[in-house]
């Protein structure tokens, strides 16, 4: 108890600290002094930004608490209406992916689970939550093996300037998708395999703006902008398990522990054929 009072008292400390010296270097850029006169640390106008800062900083750290609580309550209540579990967030999945488009704090709040004849699905908030560009809301499924990591992601003017320049995009028979979707995979025929015609189909079919699609080591994840939707959850539930269950049957036994490298008659034996 008494080390968690002294870590909070340091972390006030800091804080009014680190107005203070916002506040110095405020008046140090804007004010005019006479030569040789330097800013001392009782000026009024240094108290008075350092004041105005830290009410601020205390009032949208309180606004954004309290809006944080009341999103919890709503998910929870959710969760319980529609059949799945809530957690209020999961170091299991915090972190997990490093594919483009992941936010660098990924932490995964907010965390849905459901299990059902078709598998076990996850929803969470990946990243800070507060705004779609800090945050992902990612739905995902866990596979039957390890695989080579795929992202298909929709294509941007900057994807088209970077595959103009050499920048590794993948293809497909289609225009449409060439267009719309950019694919990275270090293994081009993993990326082939995984991206039939029917499994593009499902994906396009889901039109949800910012949508984007991986495969990393055992997970097929959907995942688009901002924080847990709940209008989406459901949806992108769907969409993943509908995803992961068109993946080819062979995949299994190819990945690993071959590489990639190694022939596929290598891998598995012949399938019998159907009758």
């Amino acid at each position: 108890m008494v080390v968690l009072v002294l870590g909070w008292l340091g972390l006030a400390g800091l804080f009014v600290l680190g107005c203070f010296v916002v506040a110095l270097l405020a008046v140090l850029v804007t004010a005019r002094h006479a030569p040789g006169q330097g800013v001392r640390a009782d000026d009024p106008d240094v108290l008075a930004i350092a004041i105005v800062l830290g009410v601020t900083a205390v009032a949208a750290g309180v606004a954004v608490s309290r809006r944080n609580r009341r999103r919890r309550a709503r998910t929870r209540q959710w969760a319980g209406a529609h059949g799945w579990d809530y957690q209020r967030r999961s170091s299991l999945l915090s972190s997990r992916w490093s594919a483009r488009g992941i936010p660098f704090s990924a932490h995964a709040t907010d965390v849905l689970r459901r299990a059902d004849a078709r598998g076990e699905v996850a929803s969470s908030t990946i990243g800070s939550g507060l705004a779609d560009w800090s945050s992902r809301h990612a739905v995902m499924v866990v596979g039957p093996r390890r695989f080579p990591s795929l992202t298909v992601t929709p294509m941007t003017f900057l994807d088209r300037v970077a595959r103009a320049v050499g920048g590794q995009d993948l293809t497909v028979e289609s225009y449409d998708v060439n267009e719309r979707w950019r694919i990275r995979c270090a293994d081009a025929r993993f990326a082939h395999d995984v991206l039939s015609p029917r499994l593009l189909e499902r994906l396009a079919r889901a039109d949800l703006p910012g949508l984007r699609l991986l495969v990393e080591e055992r997970d097929v994840v959907v995942h688009a902008p901002g924080p847990t939707d709940l209008a989406r959850v459901e949806l992108m539930a769907d969409l993943v398990l509908d995803l992961a269950a068109l993946l080819p049957t062979y995949l299994p036994d190819d990945y690993p522990p071959f590489g990639p490298d190694v022939p596929r008659r290598d891998r598995r034996p012949a399938p019998r054929r159907m009758r």
